[in-house]
């Protein structure tokens, strides 16, 4: 039985989380800079305001870019049985579990490690295209494809 749907909502749950964390972050660092006080010293007031606006700038930055991965994420149907690598596609080979969808590292889900990422990063595009039976070549190591969900 495939652990497909448990994997892509256990993304999607990092995912919400990661979210939520950047959103307060915005929240508290526009709250921080709406209760800067000005001071005797003008400048310290400009000056802590200042980096209170950067925070959050980057902060909506950090938003913006999870947005685009759940985007992106919402576009998996986990049902989905794919017999070629693509968004989507639980990847089993000789060296390990890859799950073709956006970049979250490793994941351990039915005591299995399994690497999360992108068919954009270099071992994604490796995979992408590849079926069951094909090898390919990664860190001067042989890879067989054992079985694409």
């Amino acid at each position: 039985m495939s652990f497909k749907p448990e994997l892509y909502q256990m993304c999607h749950h990092l995912l919400d989380e990661r979210i939520a964390r950047s959103e307060q972050l915005i929240k508290e660092a526009q709250k921080a800079a709406n209760q800067e006080s000005k001071s005797s010293v003008g400048d310290k007031y400009e000056t802590g305001r200042a980096m209170m606006m950067l925070e959050r700038e980057k902060g909506e930055t950090q938003l913006l870019e999870l947005l685009k991965l759940k985007k992106v994420l919402n576009q998996i149907n986990p049902e989905k049985i794919s017999e070629v690598c693509e968004l989507g596609s639980l990847i089993h080979t000789t060296t390990g579990y890859f799950y073709l969808a956006i970049s979250l590292g490793k994941l351990k889900i039915n005591n299995k490690d399994i690497f999360v990422l992108s068919p954009v990063s270099p071992l994604g595009r490796l995979l992408t295209g590849k079926k069951k039976g094909d090898t390919f070549s990664f860190n001067s190591q042989s890879v067989e494809i054992k079985l694409v969900e």
